[in-house]
């Protein structure tokens, strides 16, 4: 492999698109420019050509500070050859994850992009990045919360383990009472589990009665929900959950049948 050239491109001939950072902290930036006026620029940003101007691949952050210092021109790598939209995706996720600086909301969007964009499963992505199956896992869980709950994960106000527990629950009033707890610090991850599992649990003394309703699409297919008591938005959420749950199953590369059998285990494991 050729040794990488590091070149001074003229900043206005530099641009960022849509990266996996959404969140830029104003006193770091600042920081960061005041470093880069008083020591320079250490680390080129790597870039790639588009026509006569190049786009940021990896250092958004480096070149938004470099604008805030008011400097001309920037140190960068050109990255040669094409780039598909994977491996640029996956270049700034592999990065900014190593340096360990992504909200963990910002972490699963991009987890979840990559997935989708390299075809690849969980496990596959997983290796990819050098993180755990149960760790990218439990990043995805927190995409199922309310927004207003993840404003609160990325805050920093709720741990994600934490989240990821809350997000287990079905009942958006009790999730959000959850959050409100932990926020407060009388929740932790434990708790958080045993009232999850609480939850799950009907109380034995309840009667239970069952309703089911069966919608048949045409002449081969329907689909049924049973339930204890159903209307038709109750009807909705629940294929909603049960589409949230495939599509999920989907990016982790599972068949169908494997994904009938978890759904299967996960409501014994409810009983």
């Amino acid at each position: 492999m050729p040794d990488e050239r590091i070149l001074h491109l003229p900043l206005d001939q530099v641009r960022c698109l849509r990266q996996v950072r959404e969140h830029f902290d104003d006193n770091g930036l600042t920081g960061l420019a005041m470093s880069l006026k008083t020591t320079g620029q250490l680390v080129p940003i790597r870039v790639r050509r588009e026509g006569n101007d190049f786009v940021v691949v990896d250092g958004e952050r480096r070149f938004r500070a470099s604008v805030k210092a008011g400097r001309t021109s920037i140190a960068a790598i050109i990255e040669e050859g094409d780039l598909s939209q994977g491996q640029i995706l996956e270049r700034q996720l592999t990065a900014n994850c190593q340096r360990a600086d992504l909200t963990p909301l910002e972490k699963a969007r991009a987890i979840v992009a990559l997935m989708e964009v390299s075809g690849e499963n969980a496990s596959e992505t997983a290796s990819r990045l050098g993180m755990s199956n149960s760790a990218v896992t439990r990043l995805v869980t927190l995409l199922s919360l309310p927004e207003s709950i993840k404003g609160l994960v990325d805050s920093g106000k709720i741990p994600p383990s934490t989240a990821c527990e809350i997000a287990k629950i079905n009942d958006p009033a009790k999730q959000m009472d959850l959050a409100r707890q932990a926020v407060e610090g009388r929740l932790t991850r434990d708790a958080a589990i045993g009232v999850v599992r609480k939850s799950s649990t009907p109380q034995k003394s309840e009667k239970q009665v069952g309703t089911r309703a069966i919608a048949r699409l045409d002449v081969e297919r329907s689909v049924t929900v049973a339930a204890k008591s159903l209307s038709l938005d109750s009807f909705i959420g629940s294929l909603e959950e049960l589409l949230a749950k495939a599509r999920k199953s989907r990016t982790q590369g599972f068949e169908l049948t494997t994904f009938i059998k978890m759904l299967s285990d996960q409501a014994k494991g409810e009983k």
